[in-house]
C-alpha cells in the first residue's frame, strides 16, 4: 500500500531510522496480525502495533473489563467497567490510528474459530494467560503455516519468543520449549500469583517489537528475532537474558 502525506507526517519518526524505508513502512501497511488477548499483555501490544501503522489488526478476547484489571490493561479506564474488553481495546486503538483496519471480535478463541482465521502468513501474537489456548495457537500457527509471538508475565517476571515451525522444518514450536505446560505450573496466571502493572507493559512493548520483526521479515532492518530463543525478563532487579532453545525431535506438535 503506497503511503500518502499523512502517513509519511504520521510515521515521521520511524522513517528517519537508519535502515528503515518506506517500503518497510509499506509492509507494515500490508501485515496481518491476530492479537489473542486483550489483557495486560494485549493491551500495550495492540496500541503500539496500531501506532506503528500495522494495517490489519484482529484482537480477540471474550471477557469483559473488571476494576482489578485496571492496574496493568492501560486501553481500559473506570468507566468502561463491564464492557467487552476486545471491542473496548479496539476502539481506543483506533483513535490512536484510525487509518489503518482493526476488527474486534468479543469471544474467545476456539479450536473452530482458530481453523478459520490462523491461515499461512498471519502472524498470532499470544498474549494470553491460559494454557490451553497457547497449545492451540501453537498447533493451528504449526498445521497453518503462521508465525507465532509468544509473551508470558507474572509476579515480576515476563518471557517472550517467536515460533516459525510451520515455515522452517529447522525451527522449534512453543511445546519444545513447554514441554510440560499443560500443567500450568511453569507460567502460573497472574490471578493466581499477582502482578505488576509495569512488568505486562515491558513484556507487551518487547512483544510489539517482535511482531513489528516478523512483520518486515525476511528483509527487515531491526537485527535477528527471537525464533530458536527465549528471553527472559526479571522485573525485580531488572535482570534480562537471552538463551537459545532447539527444537525437540520428540515434540508431538513440530517433531518428526
Amino acid at each position: 500500500m503506497a503511503l500518502h502525506d499523512d502517513d509519511l507526517a504520521r510515521y515521521a519518526r520511524q522513517l528517519i531510522l537508519s535502515g528503515v524505508s518506506e517500503e518497510h513502512q509499506e509492509k507494515l501497511a500490508d501485515s496481518a496480525v491476530l492479537v489473542v488477548g486483550a489483557g495486560g499483555l494485549g493491551a500495550p501490544l495492540l496500541l503500539y502495533l496500531a501506532a506503528a501503522g500495522v494495517g490489519h489488526i484482529t484482537i480477540i478476547d471474550g471477557d469483559q473489563v473488571e476494576m482489578t484489571n485496571l492496574n496493568r490493561q492501560v486501553c481500559f479506564a473506570t468507566d468502561d467497567l463491564g464492557k467487552p474488553k476486545a471491542s473496548t481495546a479496539a476502539a481506543f486503538a483506533r483513535r490512536i490510528n484510525p487509518s489503518i483496519e482493526i476488527t474486534a471480535c468479543d469471544d474467545w478463541l476456539d479450536d473452530k474459530l482458530a481453523d478459520q482465521i490462523i491461515s499461512s502468513g498471519l502472524i498470532v501474537a499470544d498474549a494470553t494467560d491460559r494454557v490451553e489456548t497457547r497449545l492451540m495457537i501453537n498447533r493451528f500457527c504449526h498445521q497453518n503455516k503462521a508465525t507465532m509471538v509468544f509473551g508470558g508475565a507474572s509476579r515480576m517476571e515476563g518471557q517472550l519468543s517467536s515460533f516459525r515451525s510451520g515455515l522452517d522444518e529447522t525451527s522449534p514450536c512453543f511445546t519444545c520449549i513447554f514441554p510440560d505446560i499443560s500443567s500450568a505450573s511453569q507460567l502460573p496466571r497472574c490471578s493466581e500469583v499477582g502482578i505488576l502493572g509495569p512488568v505486562t507493559g515491558v513484556i507487551g512493548s518487547l512483544m510489539a517489537m517482535e511482531v513489528i520483526r516478523q512483520c518486515l521479515m525476511p528483509d527487515q532492518p531491526f537485527g535477528s528475532d527471537l525464533c530458536g530463543k527465549l528471553m527472559l525478563y526479571e522485573g525485580k532487579d531488572h535482570f534480562m537474558q537471552t538463551i537459545n532453545v532447539k527444537k525437540r525431535p520428540d515434540c508431538p506438535i513440530c517433531g518428526g
